[in-house]
């Protein structure tokens, strides 16, 4: 009996130790985290004001959190929380391991070839379905997606604009053949129930910082003025080495046309010092676009690089042509800081929604644990020293959602960029 209870008191003792040793162990693991974090913050930021916040007092009351935290994910949570009081973009902790049951996780890289965006209480289809199935070209721009795979899509109360735009894209996101359900709402009010695959769509898939997986999309196409000039239209879905060739070509094959129009909605940004060498295709003197501001350079000079020759070498001169840009929600980061930036120089007209208004420079740490930390490194500053961070581009000419629009097959920013090419035909001449 004696050592019956001697193995038990032993065996609650090793279990104590065991609880104990996890629990200092989580509490390490948490205050390292907790500490990297606001260490990169603190010595790689431009603003000795953390933009008002006093970061010294914030680690005095968000530390303990850390240390009694139970698991990484509760360590993280308390890492959120600090980053949120920052109250700016381009800060965020992207774990190592996604959690189990993570809503904005993409599941597979095949989708269902439909850009959307969210609209009050609706997430409205903005471009139609590029899948070859019978049931997705019934998929059509105007109509609501209720729900997909029995998951309503609706924006819940609260939840940021992006947070639920985050969470559609990963539910339209999948396996390569694995059919989606999806229940539509037309502009009539009537629900409509569809089954259709996921498929690849062509690209090179990239990653850029904490943006989710996407492929390089570079689109090009010459349309009509409603007084029959010939516009050419670039698109192109991110910043990254890889468009620069393409776009190129574009604008070489537009060079000769009655204007162009760039299309960025969409476009969540990727290499700032890009856009100094987009911006000379149709700017002919190295005008100054903005400037960057960090904690190692007091000022950075964005500078635009004429296009004089093309790559086969021809000599040329860049597109002195009328040239619109148009932007919406979801265009961010180096697409505001180009267009705001041409906007000011008063070189471009802008066309659509007011962008997402997150436009600081960013780079991305890889910490101790795997997670990895983006963190702001500077600021960036149009020609005319406007910020473009909270507030975004406004566009010259808003063009609001309009579900009635399209449904009705109609593009209601490019309509207002060709018109207003229209009006500016002989204003420029090469």
């Amino acid at each position: 009996m004696r050592r019956l209870l001697l193995l038990v008191l032993s065996g609650l003792c090793a279990a104590a130790v065991t609880t104990a040793a996890a629990a200092q162990s989580s509490s390490s693991a948490g205050a390292t985290l907790f500490d990297e974090v606001w260490t990169t913050i603190n010595d790689s930021s431009w603003d000795g004001s953390f933009g008002a916040v006093d970061w010294a007092a914030l680690r005095t009351e968000l530390r303990p959190k850390a240390v009694a935290a139970l698991s990484a994910d509760d360590a993280r949570a308390v890492v959120n929380e600090m980053l949120a009081r920052l109250k700016r973009s381009h800060f965020a902790l992207l774990p190592a391991t996604p959690t189990s049951g993570d809503e904005m996780v993409l599941n597979g890289n095949a989708e269902l070839g439909i850009d959307f965006r969210i609209a009050g209480a609706d997430v409205v289809i903005t471009r139609r379905a590029l899948a070859p199935d019978v049931m997705a070209s019934r998929i059509a721009p105007g109509q609501r997606i209720v729900s997909i795979d029995g998951r309503l899509m609706a924006p819940r109360p609260g939840e940021p604009p992006l947070t639920s735009w985050r969470r559609v894209n990963a539910a339209v996101h999948g396996f390569a053949g694995v059919p989606a359900t999806l229940v539509l709402r037309d502009v009539s009010g009537a629900e409509v129930t569809y089954r259709t695959p996921r498929f690849v769509p062509p690209g090179v898939r990239v990653q850029f910082s904490n943006l989710s997986p996407m492929r390089v999309r570079v689109d090009q196409q010459l349309v009509k003025s409603p007084a029959g000039r010939d516009v050419g239209v670039i698109e192109f879905n991110i910043w990254m080495a890889r468009i620069n060739q393409p776009v190129a070509n574009a604008f070489d094959r537009f060079r000769k046309n009655d204007g162009i129009v760039i299309d960025l909605r969409g476009n969540p940004g990727g290499l700032a010092a890009m856009i100094s060498g987009i911006a000379g295709h149709f700017v002919d003197t190295p005008d100054l676009l903005g400037t960057m501001r960090t904690r190692q350079v007091a000022q950075l000079k964005f500078i635009v690089n004429p296009r004089t020759s093309t790559e086969d070498g021809r000599t040329v001169k860049p597109f002195a042509g009328p040239v619109a840009i148009i932007v919406d929600e979801m265009t961010a980061s180096a697409s505001e800081c180009f267009a705001g930036a041409l906007q000011d120089l008063g070189r471009v007209r802008v066309f659509g929604r007011t962008s997402m208004g997150a436009a600081l420079p960013a780079s991305t740490k890889r910490l101790a644990n795997g997670d990895v930390l983006e963190y702001v490194v500077g600021d960036f500053l149009t020609s005319k020293g406007r910020s473009l961070e909270g507030g975004g581009v406004v566009p010259d000419e808003i063009q609001p959602l309009s579900i009635t629009s399209l449904a009705a097959g109609k593009d209601d920013a490019l309509a207002a960029a060709l018109a207003w090419i229209d009006r500016q035909a002989g204003a420029i001449r090469r």
